[in-house]
Parts: C-alpha cells; structure tokens; sequence
C-alpha cells in the first residue's frame, strides 16, 4: 500500500492519537520476564536487524500498542550478524507461546533468515516484516516506510541542496539488507545522473568500523560532493568526522536516514544538511495492532490496515533540516529541528 508521504506534525500526531497511541513506557513486561499469553492476549516477538538507538523508538510503539490493544510484547535485539538474527528466531521456534513474530530482516536474500521465517509460519506463528522487508512468501505483511520511495525523496532533498551533483559515498551496516539497497536506489534515482557513486563502505554495525569508514572516506575521495547514511547511527559519525575539517564540511553535502538522539544536536549544529526520518514509533504500535488481528482473525481490523488485500503498509517518512529559513527544501513532509524536537518530546522520546 502506498500512501503520501508528506505530513505535518499536525497531521502526523492526528493519525498516531487517532489511531489510540498512549503512554510509549506503558505495557511493556519488566526486563528479563517471560509473559504468558493467553487467546485474548497474544505473545509477541520483535527480532531486530541491529541495535541502535532506532530500535527504542520503536520498542516504545510497540509497548504502547501492547497497551491499546491487549497483547503480551518482547523485543530481542541482534548486532548485526545474520547468524545471530537467525539465532533468534531459532529460540523463539523452541517457545510454543509465542504466537506472533515481527522481524526485521537483516539480509533479504539470505536462505537462512528465509528458511527459519517459513519454518515460523509451518510451527502456526504469525510473520510479519517491519523497517526491513524480506522474501514475501516467509511473511504475512510488511510494516515500515517504502524504502525505495524514502531513497527517492533523499536523492531529491540532495539535489536541492547541491544542483550541480556529485561523487557519492554511502555509508551502511550491511549493504545486502533490503532497506539498505532500495534506499541506495532510490537515491540515485531522485538524485539525477549528476549524483555518482563511488563506494559504499560497510560496518557490520560496529560502531567504531563505522566511524573509522568515514574517515576513510574523507582522505580516498578528497573530491566527494556528498556522503549519504543509509542506517541512522551513521549520521553522526559521518557529522562528527566531516566536521573536523571546516574546508571539507564546506563542499561536502551530508544527507542521512533516521535521527538517533546524536543526529538531533548534529542537525541543530548543521553539521547534518538533512535527514529523512521514518517513524518508529508507529511501526511497532501499527505491528502490534496487525498481529494482533491477524492472530484474532480480526477480519475488520485486517481489512481496513491492509485493503483490497495489498501486503504492505507504509508509514511513511519526514525530511528534517536544521532550518527551513533558505527555503532549498520544501514540501509538506519538511520540518526543522525543533518542530522535531517537540514531536519527539511530546512522545517521550529522544530519536526517531
């Protein structure tokens, strides 16, 4: 399903209070406790692709929909490495309560995340994708922005931001991850044929390999127009690192995906040009209501998240700018960072 993914904070929080968003702490089972569920009350996994700041927003959706709609939630988190993520999904095969699983697929060709997501759907679990989608037929739905779709809108804020193009390098954890290749995609794809890639360097999701390829980055390529943040911890390493060198910050373009609670100070100093910021927090309420439902056999409720039988849902993103005062940016969707600000403290949150 697509929808339009330009909104205000207005109409934004609308849809997230229309739909009985509460209390982002509210629900959620004490640390290291196992719930049970029961019929009315299903037992939901979240398995993550990473462990960043990101993954709190939606944590915080994803208790609150726990709230709403009566579910029994836990979010197990993985650094990174497809066998870890395939790991986790193993233990939750061992766990006969556990009726739903919301994951966020680390490798989207991988034959092995595949394989245990089918094996998930043959124990009689509900599978659903979020952030990061994987092959369709080891899932029910995919819950998250259209990444291709939030590439497209980045290559177009870039080329705003710098007309004349560039030598592009991109920064990601894993490069195979299917949010990370549509994003790359639609990037150069809004961007125009004056945006070039020259490398796209990855971390594995260490934090310290992701800063070190930074500045690798700034001495290999000395005549790179931008440096793009595929995944939302890269944006302040690719701010803080750039910003070491006034004469490079002059002519570098920085534009990145998400906003963990570093980015916020990195786009109120300018360090970052602009983000294109999802929003995570309605992606663990909307997958919570989903599995929920589907679990229920809630036909009602299935049918009007997921009409006409499509199998996605998309929530959507933001472009923010440390100010709209140049006007370079525009577009219903654009806030500045302190419109930003105030969302995120309104929802108890530091990132998004």
């Amino acid at each position: 399903m697509t929808r339009p993914f330009a909104r205000t904070i207005g109409a934004f929080a609308f849809m997230l209070l229309g739909s009985g968003c509460g209390d982002g702490g509210a629900g959620a089972p004490a640390a290291g406790k196992t719930p049970v569920a029961s019929k009315s009350t299903p037992r939901l996994m979240f398995i993550t692709n990473g462990n960043s700041d990101w993954w709190n927003a939606v944590e915080s959706g994803m208790n609150a929909g726990a709230k709403e709609f009566g579910a029994s939630v836990e979010m197990r988190r993985v650094e990174g490495e497809p066998s870890q993520q395939i790991m986790r999904i193993e233990d939750v095969l061992g766990l006969s309560d556990v009726d739903g699983v919301a994951i966020s697929v680390l490798e989207a060709e991988s034959p092995g995340i595949a394989d245990k997501m089918r094996d998930l759907r043959k124990a009689g679990k509900m599978v659903i994708t979020i952030d990061s989608d994987g092959q369709k037929d080891a899932r029910r739905a995919y819950i998250g922005t259209i990444n291709r779709k939030a590439g497209e809108r980045a290559g177009q804020v870039a080329r705003a931001l710098r007309p004349q193009g560039g030598k592009t390098v991109a920064f990601v954890g894993t490069a195979s991850a299917a949010n990370a290749i549509e994003r790359r995609e639609g990037f150069f794809a809004g961007a125009g044929p004056a945006f070039t890639q020259a490398e796209v360097l990855e971390d594995g999701t260490d934090k310290s390999k992701a800063q070190i390829n930074v500045q690798t980055a700034i001495s290999k390529y000395p005549d790179a127009g931008l440096f793009l943040g595929l995944w939302s911890y890269n944006a302040h390493f690719i701010a803080e690192e750039v910003a070491k060198f006034p004469d490079r910050r002059a002519k570098t373009t920085v534009v990145t995906f998400d906003m963990d609670e570093l980015a916020v100070a990195d786009l109120a100093k300018g360090t970052i040009d602009a983000t294109v910021c999802q929003n995570p927090y309605e992606i663990g309420f909307l997958a919570v209501k989903l599995l929920k439902a589907l679990i229920g056999q809630d036909q009602a409720t299935i049918d009007a998240m997921l009409p006409g039988g499509v199998d996605s849902i998309d929530t959507g993103v933001r472009v923010i700018v440390p100010s709209k005062i140049d006007g370079k940016i525009v577009g219903d969707d654009v806030l500045d960072v302190n419109e930003m600000k105030a969302w995120l403290a309104g929802k108890g949150l530091k990132s998004s």
